[in-house]
């Protein structure tokens, strides 16, 4: 019962425990397309789902949203175009991830049932920071570029998903979530730090099945670097050309333009560096002597 195989061998909905049916009477296949353990495994997943349930954060009820008091127009606007970012990354991680539940099989049951408070915990920020963007008489900002979103799209493994949007996305929007200077509310404070825990739980699921599928696939753990590298690149090419949200930062982190430049350089870099320790929390080392060129002059220059 507790034990998963490294093959799961049933194609419908046999459960893993339950005596199997004769196979004439087994019934028809699911549309399953992931036997293979090492394909979405990580260890941790059955605690990190019981604590997700722990964990659980309501907007509605549990953000302090008569905290918020009005804004100087533009540091308004600033936050909302940072708000409109975080929701519109949320539904492009949710709708993608929620594709592949119907993928994995039976066998790997934990792995589903995580998943699932994955998924709604991008809802829930899809839904809370996009209520925020609209509270305090702004709205909704600029949409991104699209770059990474289009990558997360075009993910042909379950691995190289969890490197976009549980390694590299997830690290970049954790910094960003523990941040001290953007929030500007209790209610903002509150966003933020539960956004940050699920982020942590998002991480430690990513890290965790990084290190067992390198563990168990020595034919292709390869492709990882592969992978990073390319959502390094379409990072990059967000960043880089995303002026809305650039110029949302400096507003939303200082008092002044020169302090919010200076601010958005030290997020940048500590965005890098949550990316690169997650990486080696997964035993992937050095990483940043290898780090997409293009992202690394995002940094040095935001």
């Amino acid at each position: 019962y507790g034990w998963a195989p490294d093959h799961w061998p049933y194609q419908n909905d046999t459960p893993r425990g339950a005596w199997p049916a004769e196979d004439a009477n087994r019934g028809l296949p699911a549309p399953y397309t992931i036997f293979d353990k090492h394909e979405v495994w990580a260890d941790n997943a059955a605690d990190l789902y019981e604590l997700a349930i722990r964990e659980r954060w309501i907007p509605a009820t549990e953000i302090a949203w008569g905290s918020i008091e009005p804004l100087d127009d533009h540091v308004e606007a600033a936050l909302d175009q940072v708000f409109t970012n975080l929701s519109e990354q949320q539904y492009n991680s949710n709708q993608v991830l929620l594709g592949w539940l119907q993928e994995i099989s039976y066998g790997f049951h934990e792995i589903k049932l995580y998943l699932s408070t994955q998924i709604f915990d991008q809802a829930r920020h899809l839904e809370a920071f996009r209520k925020r963007a609209l509270v305090n008489g702004g709205g909704l900002g600029v949409q991104m570029p699209g770059f990474m979103h289009r990558t997360v799209y075009a993910a042909f493994k379950f691995t190289e998903l969890i490197c976009y949007i549980n390694i590299l996305r997830g690290s970049f929007t954790l910094a960003l979530a523990q941040n001290e200077h953007l929030p500007h509310s209790e209610a903002d404070h509150q966003l933020f730090d539960g956004m940050a825990r699920d982020l942590e739980r998002h991480l430690a699921f990513g890290v965790d099945h990084l290190k067992h599928y390198m563990r168990h696939d020595t034919i292709n753990r390869s492709h990882i670097a592969t992978w990073l590298g390319r959502g390094e690149a379409m990072m990059a090419a967000d960043l880089s050309r995303d002026k809305p949200l650039r110029e949302a930062l400096i507003l939303g982190l200082g008092e002044t333009i020169s302090e919010g430049k200076a601010r958005l350089k030290e997020l940048r870099q500590a965005q890098l560096d949550k990316y690169l320790k997650t990486l080696e929390a997964a035993s992937i080392y050095k990483h940043g002597e290898v780090v997409a060129p293009t992202l690394q002059r995002v940094i040095d220059e935001p």
